[in-house]
C-alpha cells in the first residue's frame, strides 16, 4: 500500500491522490491520524502547512488538466515590476488560465486572510485558450517545493489589459508600462499573433507607442490583426485615430 507522504506547503484533492493510486482506505487513516489535514471537502494539506496563496501556486500545475499560472499585476510585482496590494491592505492576487475556477479554490478563498483570489479565464485572449508560445517564468517560494509559474511579463501585460478600464485604470496600466523597458520583440510578437482580443490589441500598441522604448521599433503594427471599426474603451474620452479606441482625454496624444 502507497504511503502519503505530503510535503508541508502542499495542498492536493482527494481525486488526485486516488489517481495516484492511493487507496481510499489509506487517505481516510491518514485524516483520522492527523498525518492529513483537511481544508474543504475533498481537499488536503500537511498538519503543519500555514494555508497562503503561495501554496496554491505551487499546487496549481498538479492538479489541473489546462495550463494555468499566477499572472497579470501579481505576476508583473512578484517580477519587480508593478505593486498589487490595494488601499484596504489585502493582496489580491490573480491567476490565469483556460480552465473555469474549480469550486474548491472559491471554497479556500474563505481561509486565505487578507488575500483576494482573482480568477481570470483566458478563452476570449488567446487562441486555443492559452498561447502556443508561452513561457512562463518560475519563482522559488520554498526550497523543499516545487517553483510557482508565474506568467512572463511580457504574458502579464496582455494579462493586465484585458481588465482595462474596468478593473485596472488606464493610468494604472500606463505606470506599468513605464518599468517594461526590456520586453523581448519575439515573445510579444508571437504572443500578438496567438492573441484574439482587438480590445488588447489595440491597447498596447496604444500604450507602447506613448513610451517607444527599443524593442517597439521591432514590432511592425500591419503584421498583426487589429481589427476594423472603433472600440469605446473610455467613455467620455477621446479618440485615438491611429487604433480607433477612446483614450481618456488627459493621456492622449502625449507621448512621454
Amino acid at each position: 500500500m502507497k504511503s502519503i507522504n505530503l510535503p508541508v506547503g502542499q495542498i492536493v484533492t482527494r481525486k488526485w491522490l486516488l489517481d495516484q493510486g492511493y487507496s481510499k482506505h489509506k487517505l481516510d487513516n491518514q485524516l483520522k491520524s492527523g498525518k492529513l489535514k483537511l481544508l474543504v471537502k475533498g481537499v488536503y494539506t500537511h498538519p503543519d502547512t500555514n494555508l497562503k496563496w503561495q501554496t496554491l501556486a505551487v499546487s496549481l500545475p498538479r492538479l489541473l488538466h489546462q495550463p494555468a499560472s499566477v499572472g497579470g499585476l501579481t505576476a508583473l510585482s512578484q517580477q519587480g515590476l508593478a505593486q498589487y496590494t490595494n488601499p484596504a491592505g489585502a493582496k489580491t492576487v490573480e491567476f490565469f488560465s483556460s480552465a473555469p475556477c474549480p469550486g474548491w479554490i472559491k471554497l479556500l478563498c474563505s481561509q486565505l486572510e487578507l488575500t483576494i483570489i482573482n480568477w481570470r479565464t483566458t478563452n476570449r485572449l488567446w487562441q486555443g485558450g492559452w498561447p502556443e508560445a508561452t513561457e512562463l517564468n518560475e519563482l522559488t517560494w520554498m526550497d523543499t517545493l516545487p517553483p510557482m509559474l508565474l506568467s512572463s511579463p511580457e504574458q502579464a501585460y496582455f494579462e493586465l489589459l484585458m481588465g482595462v478600464p474596468k478593473t485596472i485604470s488606464f493610468e494604472h496600466a500606463d505606470q506599468i508600462m513605464q518599468g517594461l523597458t526590456h520586453l523581448s520583440p519575439k515573445k510579444l510578437s508571437l504572443l500578438l499573433k496567438n492573441c484574439i482580443s482587438v480590445k488588447v490589441k489595440r491597447l498596447f500598441f496604444w500604450f507602447a507607442d506613448r513610451h517607444q522604448y527599443a524593442w517597439r521599433t521591432r514590432l511592425n503594427v500591419n503584421d498583426y490583426n487589429l481589427g476594423s471599426g472603433k472600440r469605446v474603451l473610455a467613455e467620455g474620452g477621446t479618440l485615438d485615430k491611429s487604433y480607433q479606441i477612446t483614450v481618456p482625454e488627459f493621456l492622449a496624444g502625449k507621448e512621454l
